[in-house]
């Protein structure tokens, strides 16, 4: 047993943040790459950094709990029993989160991000020691991009449109409107470069997908999607993390990204279906005091009421989205 170290006032660095970030490189048929800059790195804690990990994505009910699976994940004892210290590759543990071409890879539905497993990973190479901190440190912020309420909306609005790949079109024989179908013709997870789709939507000219006059993603829906592919495309859904429609609604920090991510590729400068754009402010706002029989029309498009032409028409927005909209037009709809 190792012996356990106190580590005392712990604080994570940038410089850690950055570096356990970029250490690995992920190709098609796996995503295991040992850093060579193992010393330069600061320790990983066991107690608020892995264990939170597995806690959270292994050690549930039904899984890894020590109530049905051969092997609980719920404390250090039981976590050590599956790792071999310095040495990853030989782990089990580090074999069980990497392995992307079998079906014993952990979580199955949904893995551990880029982040997590350099985490698990740098720890295992720096002894697996059962590091305790103080409870001031927090757990390492893991920024997650989730498919539900990310990729999906981005690739119906833009993709899975009529004329494009929809249930109908169909060009190609790809269709874009669910987990399974964006899967199937055109992800690979954990390898963006590999991926069909990533590959279309970063291509200039003739060869850009979706065609002009649509608009093309913005960098930062690129962002998502590759972030996304190299996560392992999972098939996560978490309201949670992306909705808050308390308070006064912000157009430039909540209305505009729905907007962008479920409406603007159709509704732009270059398409603007229905004589309707969508992009900045000034039309947006065009739009929010455009009224009918007292109600803003898009409201009633957002709700899909009758008389109104449903929007977007492939699929609703959330019930959050539709009310964080809703909440910004009673307010005023101000540019803020």
């Amino acid at each position: 047993m190792l012996k356990k170290r106190v580590m005392k006032n712990y604080i994570p660095s940038i410089g850690y943040l950055l570096s356990v970030s970029a250490v690995l490189i992920y190709p098609l048929s796996s995503c295991t790459h040992d850093p060579e800059n193992i010393d330069e790195l600061d320790e990983v804690c066991f107690d608020t950094q892995v264990l939170p990990i597995l806690k959270t994505s292994c050690g549930i009910s039904g899984c890894h709990d020590g109530t049905e699976e051969e092997f609980p994940l719920t404390d250090y004892n039981s976590v050590i029993d599956l790792v071999n210290p310095g040495d990853p590759r030989g782990s089990k543990l580090y074999k069980i989160i990497t392995d992307i071409k079998s079906d014993d890879m952990m979580p199955p539905d949904n893995p551990l991000t880029k982040t997590q497993r350099n985490i698990i990973q740098v720890w295992i190479m720096q002894g697996a020691v059962e590091t305790v901190c103080s409870q001031d440190t927090g757990v390492i912020p893991v920024e997650k991009v989730c498919f539900v309420q990310d990729i999906l909306p981005m690739i119906l609005s833009s993709c899975g449109v009529t004329g494009c790949h929809d249930q109908i079109t169909q060009e190609e024989g790809h269709v874009y409107v669910d987990y399974a179908g964006i899967i199937e013709h055109g992800i690979e997870p954990f390898d963006p470069n590999g991926s069909e789709i990533y590959e279309v939507v970063t291509e200039t000219g003739e060869d850009r997908m979706p065609p002009a006059p649509r608009a093309p993603l913005t960098a930062e829906q690129i962002a998502d999607l590759r972030e996304w592919i190299e996560d392992g495309a999972p098939n996560s859904d978490c309201p949670g993390n992306v909705c808050d429609s308390a308070g006064t609604i912000s157009f430039s920090a909540q209305v505009d990204p729905i907007l962008k991510k479920n409406c603007v590729g159709c509704h732009n400068a270059s398409l603007t279906s229905g004589n309707v754009n969508l992009s900045g402010y000034g039309n947006v706002a065009i739009q929010a005091d455009n009224i009918r029989n007292g109600l803003p029309v898009m409201v009633g498009s957002i709700n899909r009421m009758t008389g109104y032409v449903a929007m977007p028409v492939t699929f609703s927005l959330d019930a959050c989205n539709i009310v964080t909209i809703e909440k910004w037009i009673e307010q005023g709809a101000a540019d803020n």
